[in-house]
């Protein structure tokens, strides 16, 4: 018994020293400039949607960085980036429980991040909406989110690039920004070229941080 208890509290430790160790981000991005677009379904809730696009008075530019470890590197998007080759991103998040005197709601969805030769970062969004001195703002969390490699393991931008085999996927995160000025109050009618920037930051999810700080520990005994 003895024995199963200080496995336990050892695993238990193991669990909170990874997860300092990685308490800072292992990636982030940022883009600005996208298609900010919102259809109104009439009762209170809608679907929004933030795009990449080079047109309309809007040229979306980005970039994308791992921030650690070996491989680490930045892949930068220019602007109007978007229809030069198969790098996107695309965002979408409802809109539900609608408060108009509070200016608050309620949202949930996702975001897909492409490079320039179709490898993918994706992952899950819910959080809450505020609007704030007529500006709209998303604070999210950021869960499951993966890298899903299509050619050498790069993740490539049109310039710069990093490797996307990231410890500790799936990871999770924050929105640490999405804001736009959406015309005509707080999601109260259709709209769309409404300029909107987002940024986020990814650490691993607590099991993944937990076992990433075990093979650690594994690899470091077997090197003894």
């Amino acid at each position: 018994m003895r024995t199963m208890q200080a496995i336990a509290l050892g695993t238990l430790a193991m669990a909170a020293a990874a997860g300092s160790a990685v308490a800072g981000p292992l990636v982030t991005f940022t883009y600005t400039n996208l298609n900010g677009v919102y259809l109104d379904n009439g009762n209170g809730t809608g679907s929004f949607g933030a795009y990449a696009v080079n047109g309309g008075g809007l040229s979306t530019d980005g970039s994308v960085s791992r921030v650690v470890g070996p491989g680490a590197g930045t892949a930068v998007f220019n602007p109007g980036f978007f229809g030069g080759s198969a790098a996107d991103f695309v965002l979408n998040l409802s809109v539900f429980a609608k408060n108009n005197m509070l200016g608050t709601a309620s949202g949930a969805g996702s975001f897909v991040i492409t490079d320039t030769v179709g490898n993918q970062l994706k992952g899950d969004l819910t959080g809450d909406w505020i609007n704030f001195g007529g500006a709209t703002f998303f604070n999210g969390a950021i869960s499951n989110s993966v890298f899903i490699p299509a050619v050498n393991g790069l993740f490539i931008g049109n310039s710069g690039f990093f490797a996307s085999n990231v410890p500790g996927q799936p990871l999770d995160g924050s929105l640490v920004q999405l804001f736009l000025d959406a015309p005509g109050g707080f999601f109260d009618g259709n709209f769309s070229q409404v300029s909107t920037g987002v940024a986020g930051q990814l650490v691993p999810s607590p099991a993944s941080a937990a076992l990433f700080g075990l093979g650690g520990l594994i690899a470091g005994r077997r090197r003894r």
